[in-house]
């Protein structure tokens, strides 16, 4: 998957935004993979001074440095998105070189994770009264598993599945059952992002 980097300059505070300018500055300077920017490591140094100046005059004077210090916030982002565009022409999406700019790399967006089916469902009489314990068997990508019940046709599509609990576990036990009476099971695999599809149904009965 290739990399990239991110700006968001919107977000960052004038400090924030004069320490990134800083750090592409510093990350810049003798780096060979960068030395055809648009702009240069003597014309970024130029610019930083001049906004630091800016920041430091707008904390103290009144609104005609606070608008100048905007202004120059304006050329600041306007000299990053730049240098950001070319150094995402010069890496074509390689980490190792994107680190070396100064820039924040993008987070990547985990692969979505399939996950199996559990397998093995059994459903049993439990020593305690009016319970019904069921096990099952870890499914591929599964971290945790949700058990459902119903104690209609599970083959009828108005069929409403109700999650009994959440577990990490291979087995639950399931009380306040109707003695003799058949409940339907499942269980679904949970991962970090995504569910599994249902498992077979079992018929469990309380004694």
């Amino acid at each position: 998957m290739r990399a990239n980097i991110t700006l968001a300059l919107s977000k960052l505070t004038v400090y924030r935004l004069l320490a990134l300018l800083r750090n592409v500055i510093q990350m810049f300077t003798g780096n060979a993979l960068f030395a055809s920017s648009p702009f240069t490591v003597a014309q970024m140094e130029a610019k930083h001074e001049e906004y630091d100046a800016a920041i430091a005059a707008a904390n103290e004077g009144g609104p005609a440095q606070r608008k100048h210090r905007d202004k120059v916030t304006a050329e600041v982002m306007d000299m990053l998105r730049i240098q950001a565009d070319y150094v995402r022409s010069v890496c074509n999406g390689d980490a190792a070189k994107l680190a070396t700019s100064g820039f924040t790399l993008a987070k990547r967006p985990e692969p979505i994770e399939e996950v199996g089916i559990s397998g093995n469902v059994v459903a049993r009489n439990s020593s305690k009264p009016n319970t019904v314990k069921i096990s099952w068997g870890k499914a591929v990508g599964g971290r945790m598993s949700r058990l459902e019940v119903t104690d209609t046709d599970p083959n009828l599509p108005s069929t409403v599945w109700t999650t009994v609990g959440i577990t990490s576990r291979h087995s639950m036990e399931v009380g306040d059952r109707e003695l003799y009476k058949a409940y339907y099971f499942r269980v679904i695999a949970l991962g970090k992002t995504t569910e599994g599809k249902p498992s077979d149904v079992v018929i469990g009965r309380a004694a």
